[in-house]
C-alpha cells in the first residue's frame, strides 16, 4: 500500500525547451499546489503528485524513475 511520506505547498513549472522558460503547470490562474512525495513498500517505488489547491486540478504526477535533467536559466 502507497502513502504519502511528505506534502509541501508549491508552485509547479514545467520547462518549455522551445522558449528556453519556465512556466506555469496546468491552467486557469497560477495557483499554489499541493505536492506529495508518494511511497511503495512493496516495490521500494517512489511518485511525485501535485494538484492545484483550490481546483484539485492534477498538475504533476511522476515516477522517480523517470530521468531528471538539471535545466539552466
Amino acid at each position: 500500500i502507497e502513502s504519502s511520506i511528505c506534502q509541501a505547498r508549491a508552485t509547479v513549472m514545467i520547462y518549455d525547451d522551445g522558449t528556453k522558460k519556465w512556466l506555469p503547470a496546468g491552467t486557469g490562474p497560477q495557483t499554489f499546489s499541493r505536492v506529495q512525495i508518494y511511497h511503495n513498500p512493496t516495490n521500494n517505488a517512489f511518485r511525485i503528485v501535485g494538484r492545484k489547491m483550490q481546483t484539485d486540478q492534477q498538475v504533476c504526477l511522476t515516477s522517480f524513475d523517470t530521468l531528471f535533467v538539471r535545466q539552466t536559466l
